[in-house]
């Protein structure tokens, strides 16, 4: 595409998202959906903009009326979930309730984001942003200190639960925390959220990771 004809088109897409009409948000919202779809089948790496532009039922060169990259397609997929995520474990975290209590809350969030926003959770999943190199991008270094703020919910949790007695002492809470991450961040390899994708449901998968996970820190005062 030549430098002028870039320009046009950036021109007329600051334009549409400024004038936010709901014909062409629609559009846009599902150009990122089928997106998405093509980044959790390949991956961001070998995921390319002709293959979501046919999927879309379009030519690349109209893409560009939506957005202006692939990276930005990708960013959109994942920032507006992963920041939700967050500002729900905070809400969880400021709760006055059992470390316990909010343990297995905060574990659904995790399980039940995959429900709500799939395939986007599963494309933050896939690509792990926290082993990404490209870094040094503004938006990747957001996206990582919103995943090490979620940990933090976790990490201040399992704390709060070894002081009060809730959680055993002898026990790594980082390691926990890693292990829970572990268990909730993996199901992207074997578990299909969506109707008839799997056998078990976001409630089995919660009660189950809750399960093993408390019956195995539980302290004396629990």
């Amino acid at each position: 595409m030549k430098e002028g004809q870039s320009s046009r088109i950036a021109q007329r897409r600051a334009a549409a998202l400024s004038g936010n009409t709901p014909d062409y948000i629609a559009k846009r919202n599902e150009l990122v959906r089928v997106a998405a779809e093509v980044f959790r089948e390949k991956g961001l790496a070998a995921a390319s903009l002709n293959e979501i532009a046919s999927r879309f039922g379009t030519d690349r060169a109209s893409l560009y009326y939506y957005v202006g990259s692939k990276e930005e397609l990708f960013q959109e997929c994942i920032t507006e979930t992963v920041v939700l995520n967050l500002q729900r474990a905070k809400a969880i975290t400021a709760q006055d309730i059992s470390p316990r209590e909010k343990l297995r809350q905060l574990i659904a969030v995790l399980i039940n984001s995959q429900v709500e926003h799939y395939p986007y959770m599963y494309v933050y999943m896939q690509e792990d942003m926290l082993k990404k190199p490209s870094q040094d991008t503004e938006w990747t270094q957001t996206m990582v200190e919103h995943t090490r703020r979620l940990e933090r919910y976790f990490i201040d949790t399992l704390k709060e639960g070894v002081a009060d007695g809730s959680f055993r002492s002898d026990l790594s809470v980082t390691l926990i925390a890693n292990s829970l991450f572990g268990m909730t961040q993996w199901t992207h390899r074997w578990w299909l959220p969506v109707p008839g994708g799997s056998r078990h449901s976001a409630d089995d998968l919660i009660k189950v990771f809750t399960t093993v996970l408390l019956n195995g820190i539980e302290g004396a005062d629990a």
